[in-house]
C-alpha cells in the first residue's frame, strides 16, 4: 500500500472516532454556601464605616458626596435573628465632585429646608432586620425602615455580609425616593414644567459598615 493512501485512511479513522465522541455537559447546580454569624452585640466603627451618595438631574448631570455615620449597633440573638440600627449625621453632608465656592454653595443648599432641613432634622437612620438562616454566599436580604426628616418608610435591600475575627462587615446599595421624605426641591412629584432642571427623586446610597463585637 502506498504511503499516501495509508495516511488518508488514518486521517479518516481519526475523523470518525472524533465524531463519535460525546461532549460532556454538566447540569450540576452550584452549592450555596450557608454561614452562621456569631451571637452577640456589635458596635459601629465610625472611623472605618462610610456612606457615599449620588444625586442625578434629568440632564444626566450628577453630584457625588459622603455623609458620616455617627452611631450604630447590630445584635444577633441565639436564634440567629439580626437587628441593626445605623444613625446618620446629616450635618456632615459633603460634596466631593466640586471645589471652592460651588462646593460650599451646594452643601449649604442640601442642608437647607429645600432639601434635608438639617437644622431641624440633624439625624437620619436605617433600621434593619434579618436572619442567619437566609444568608447564602455571604448575601442576605434585610428589611427595615429608613427615617429622614422625621419621616419613616419601609425599605428592603440586599447586602453582602461577612464576619472576620469578631468584626461584621456589611456592604449594600440602597435607592430611595426623596419625595417620600418631603425633599421637594425641583422634584417632579411637587412641581410641573421643570424641563431639564428637574432633579430625579431617586437617590443612590452605597453603605459600608464595620461593626466590632462588644
Amino acid at each position: 500500500m502506498k504511503i499516501r493512501n495509508l495516511v488518508s485512511i488514518i486521517f479518516i479513522l481519526f475523523v470518525l472516532v472524533g465524531c463519535n465522541k460525546k461532549v460532556k455537559t454538566t447540569t450540576e447546580t452550584p452549592v450555596l454556601k450557608k454561614i452562621t454569624l456569631t451571637e452577640g452585640e456589635y458596635i459601629l466603627n465610625t472611623q472605618k464605616s462610610n456612606l457615599d451618595w449620588v444625586g442625578k438631574e434629568l440632564s444626566t448631570k450628577k453630584h457625588f458626596g459622603t455623609i458620616n455615620l455617627n452611631n450604630g449597633q447590630i445584635k444577633i440573638d441565639s436564634k440567629g435573628e439580626i437587628n441593626g440600627l445605623i444613625e446618620i449625621d446629616m450635618a456632615t453632608i459633603n460634596v466631593t465632585d466640586l471645589e471652592g465656592g460651588s462646593k460650599n454653595k451646594l452643601e449649604g443648599h442640601l442642608k437647607s429646608p429645600d432639601f434635608f432641613g438639617v437644622s431641624d432634622h440633624p439625624n437620619a437612620s436605617i433600621k434593619f432586620k434579618g436572619n442567619n438562616k437566609t444568608i447564602s454566599n455571604n448575601q442576605i436580604e434585610l428589611n427595615g425602615e429608613l427615617k429622614i426628616k422625621n419621616i419613616t418608610h419601609p425599605i428592603s435591600f440586599m447586602a453582602d455580609i461577612i464576619e472576620i475575627k469578631d468584626e461584621l462587615q456589611i456592604k449594600t446599595k440602597i435607592t430611595f425616593d426623596r419625595s417620600k421624605y418631603n425633599v421637594r426641591f425641583r422634584s417632579g412629584s411637587f412641581f410641573d414644567g421643570l424641563g431639564d432642571k428637574l432633579i430625579l427623586n431617586d437617590i443612590n446610597v452605597n453603605v459600608i459598615v464595620f461593626a466590632k463585637k462588644n
